[in-house]
């Protein structure tokens, strides 16, 4: 089950691409946190779905037609739209952060789950 706490480690196991930007953007946290003296804010989805999923990893695949990157991305975007998470939080960060970008013509869209389509098509 993916949730908000279990976001980064999920996105860490099915997008090996992700992994070294995760690093970076965790350590940013964490030394922003320094400078400010408060706990690093590790709960961020927004900014995972947006600066890590979206910009780093999902975008430059469709730029460049990465098949087997797509393929991946896809499904991570259809699993984040059907998990469990009760705050309903990731299902809209996906929606607001990620398929603003995409449409049927978009690469990849072959991968595309029932769901990602659903919303894709919908008016």
């Amino acid at each position: 089950m993916v949730d908000v706490a279990t976001l980064r480690e999920f996105l860490r196991s099915e997008l090996p691409e992700a992994r070294p930007v995760l690093a970076a953007w965790e350590a940013k946290e964490i030394a922003d946190a320094a400078d400010y003296d408060h706990e690093p804010f590790l709960d961020n989805v927004y900014g995972l779905m947006s600066e890590v999923f979206w910009w780093e990893v999902f975008e430059p695949a469709v730029s460049k037609a990465d098949v087997p990157v797509l393929e991946r991305c896809y499904a991570v975007t259809e699993a984040l739209l059907t998990c469990d998470d009760p705050s309903n939080m990731i299902r809209e960060c996906v929606i607001i952060r990620v398929l603003k970008y995409l449409n049927a013509q978009s690469p990849g869209y072959a991968f595309a789950g029932p769901e990602t389509r659903r919303l894709l098509e919908s008016p």
